[in-house]
């Protein structure tokens, strides 16, 4: 001992450091191991059994859902039975009977050869003496085919049959593709089958639904269960309604399953049978699904279900007696199975060593790690420090006789190297900012030159803009104005014109002013420029001048742009009849806004409440045209030598294939004896006063040939006018102007 601490105190303190750390990081990892496993271990018994339950749940629902629905599906036939069975009179009976069954040579009843059809009607047999079927079997067999042919192909598949038994010892039954009355002899007997014998009102006195246990169709090739309801009728029992219900899929699904930490999963009866199981298929097979725990003597299994016996209804987990597995169990709706999940409790510790056996190896690793990282931090923190501050302070004097920026120390743990530090590096800051300074000033005599220069190339960059967007505004203008020329011609848009035209010239002659504003804010700063040194506040003066004069410019150019926009959509919808989706109160807007113009020197106000979203797929020019005349007619008409009118535009009602829309003023009304004629060609109450007479008539023909909708009039005089349009969503395609 005492050698080793020799030993021990002979080394570096950095060594010393670093074996003293070693032997403490060490010891913790042992004793989170220890820890993490004992907190595993608990963590594995409280998160385990929920996990297993909620697979087992989900996997028992999963397979009970199409029990349930078969259940369902039997009762509502039952009920569909009995609703049917009184219904059709004897007569009818009889002959559908005549023409559906015969008796044939082997003394058997069945469908006769040319009914027969295995896709969409079901196979029957009967075995009945000599003297035929009475009427009760006649009328349950008719009833009991057109039912099965009705609802069969509906129910075959999911389920791989729907059929009724009769206790005449007979069969009704639809499986796609299989004759079953073919392969019946005169010994075939159902009589004495579970279907049969759990209807029999002694051993179902209830007459429940009931499900028989598993067996194996050859028929079918495959592993089966039945739903079964009893039928009686006129106070006795006549026979059963079921489904058979093929159940491959779940043994395959039970022996195919990966359960949680790979658990076996099994499906065991009420009645103490093995239904599944992922390693005894074949001696279930052999017992013909009827593999009974008692005779198979298998101590887990026994335990399993004398535990699952025992247990309330629900999904429950427990352990077994001895501890050695866990054991979790969900009720399987329908057949009264479980549905069951054993899980060993040795996977479960060998997990647990698994994964401690990880974190000591992520551990010894990360100690690894840890040490070797330590062993870089006490270099740097005890060696390095010593060495940086003997060739820093070597190294100052050259680099100062080179001129170049001297370099700081690092940090330091200890006091006096810090002081060392600090007078070391408020020397080297010295230098540094002396040298910083001489640097700031060349690159601000630089930046000022190159900002002159940039200066002279904005100011010609901005000549040659001006110059361009003048040419720009120009041509629009000119653009705009051959446009307003040639619209000229088109039918009712005069006084629009002279109102666009009157809202350009404000517009238009601001943007002259405003353009001739920067030309000579430009000017004057090419003109000192050339004077000579200029100051930059009067550059940037000369250059603000000509900016806001250039953005009010661009203002009121934009302003005239947009009425010329807003005039030619409304001019281009009213010169053509074409069809489109438009925004009822985008047109809307449009149209009252170039009217506008024309009815502000009487100052008549507008108002529109429209929705947004309202959108019709019909004509925006001829809708453009009646909502035009229709204002013009309260302009000229309702408000005549009344300034200062109200015209209100109002949706009403709307659906899925119509809206209601009202134009309505506050005017002076028409008289009553006009209302009937205002709509008729050339009535107007301004002959030789530049009324035409045809304004009214032509809205009438718009609305009810080409939008293809409706237009009522509703006046009083002294309170006003309102029209009321009834227009479809979707206007006919074989509109007529």
């Amino acid at each position: 001992m005492n050698s080793w601490l020799s030993a021990f105190r002979q080394q570096s303190l950095s060594r010393q450091l670093l074996t003293q750390l070693s032997a403490l990081v060490v010891l913790m990892l042992l004793s989170l191991a220890g820890i993490a496993y004992v907190l595993i271990a608990r963590l594995a018994d409280q998160t385990v059994p929920p996990i297993m339950q909620r697979s087992v749940a989900s996997q028992a629902a999963e397979q009970g859902r199409s029990f349930l629905q078969a259940q369902d599906s039997v009762k509502r036939l039952a009920q569909e039975w009995l609703h049917r069975i009184d219904l059709p009179k004897d007569a009818e009976i009889e002959q559908r009977f005549q023409q559906l069954f015969e008796r044939q040579a082997d003394g058997l009843w069945r469908i006769k050869p040319e009914q027969i059809d295995t896709q969409r009607a079901p196979t029957f047999y009967l075995q009945h003496g000599s003297s035929g079927p009475d009427a009760s079997v006649r009328r349950r067999a008719v009833v009991s085919y057109q039912l099965l042919a009705e609802q069969g192909p509906a129910l075959v598949p999911p389920y791989f049959s729907a059929y009724t038994d009769f206790v005449e010892k007979g069969l009704m039954v639809f499986s796609p593709g299989i004759d079953w009355g073919k392969g019946a002899t005169t010994a075939t007997d159902n009589f004495n089958y579970p279907t049969m014998t759990g209807s029999d009102p002694v051993r179902n006195p209830r007459r429940q639904v009931f499900w028989t246990p598993v067996y194996f169709d050859d028929e079918a090739k495959a592993w089966m269960v039945s739903v079964i309801q009893p039928l009686d009728w006129r106070g006795r029992w006549v026979g059963t309604l079921g489904h058979d219900i093929t159940i491959d899929g779940m043994l395959k699904q039970i022996a195919e399953a990966k359960a949680p930490l790979d658990a076996i999963s099994m499906i065991i009866s009420r009645d103490g049978h093995l239904i599944a199981h992922p390693e005894l298929r074949e001696r279930i097979a052999a017992a013909q699904g009827q593999l009974s725990l008692m005779e198979l003597k298998d101590p887990l299994l026994s335990a399993a279900y004398a535990l699952i016996s025992q247990a309330e209804a629900g999904t429950y987990s427990a352990r077994t007696a001895d501890g050695r597995y866990q054991l979790v169990w969900a009720p399987i709706q329908g057949p009264g199975w479980w549905s069951v999940q054993v899980l060993p409790q040795s996977k479960v510790e060998a997990l647990l060593e698994q994964l401690v056996g990880i974190m000591l190896a992520l551990g010894g690793g990360t100690l690894i790690l840890t040490l070797w990282l330590l062993r870089g931090v006490i270099r740097r923190r005890l060696q390095q420090p010593l060495n940086a501050v003997t060739v820093s302070t070597e190294a100052l004097a050259v680099r100062v006789l080179r001129g170049e920026e001297p370099e700081a120390l690092p940090p330091q743990s200890s006091r006096d190297l810090h002081r060392l530090n600090q007078a070391f590096d408020t020397m080297a800051a010295e230098l540094a900012a002396h040298r910083r300074q001489e640097q700031a000033a060349l690159r601000a005599l630089e930046a000022e030159v190159k900002e002159r220069r940039q200066a002279e190339e904005e100011v010609r960059l901005l000549n040659i803009s001006l110059e361009a967007r003048v040419r720009e505004r120009t041509a629009a203008l000119q653009q705009a104005q051959e446009e307003l020329v040639q619209r000229e011609t088109l039918a009712g848009l005069g006084s629009l014109v002279a109102g666009v035209s009157h809202e350009l010239n404000t517009p238009i002659g601001n943007a002259l002013m405003a353009t001739d504003t920067a030309v000579g804010a430009v000017g004057q700063a090419r003109l000192m420029l050339d004077g000579g040194p200029v100051r930059r506040s009067e550059l940037l003066a000369a250059l603000d001048t000509a900016a806001a004069s250039l953005d009010l410019a661009l203002g009121n150019v934009r302003r005239s742009a947009g009425l010329v926009q807003d005039f030619k959509q409304v001019a281009v919808d009213s010169s053509s009849l074409q069809r489109r989706p438009f925004g009822l109160k985008q047109v809307t807007e449009e149209v009252v806004h170039l009217l506008h113009f024309a009815l502000k020197a009487q100052q008549h106000e507008v108002l529109i409440e429209l929705p947004e979203d309202l959108k019709l797929d019909s004509y925006p020019g001829p809708f453009g045209q009646v909502l035009t005349n229709l204002v013009q007619n309260s302009a000229v008409h309702g408000f005549e030598g009344q300034p200062g009118g109200r015209i209100e535009i109002r949706l009403q009602a709307a659906d899925a294939e119509r809206v209601v829309i009202t134009i309505s003023d506050n005017g002076q009304g028409i008289p009553p004896e006009h209302l009937d004629q205002v709509f008729k060609p050339f009535f107007t109450t301004r002959f030789g006063q530049g009324g035409s007479g045809l304004g009214l008539h032509l809205v009438y023909h718009m609305v009810r040939n080409v939008l293809g909708g409706e237009i009522d009039l509703q006046s009083t005089l002294g309170v006003g006018t309102t029209f009321t349009l009834t227009l479809p969503r979707t206007a006919p395609k074989d509109a007529t102007p």
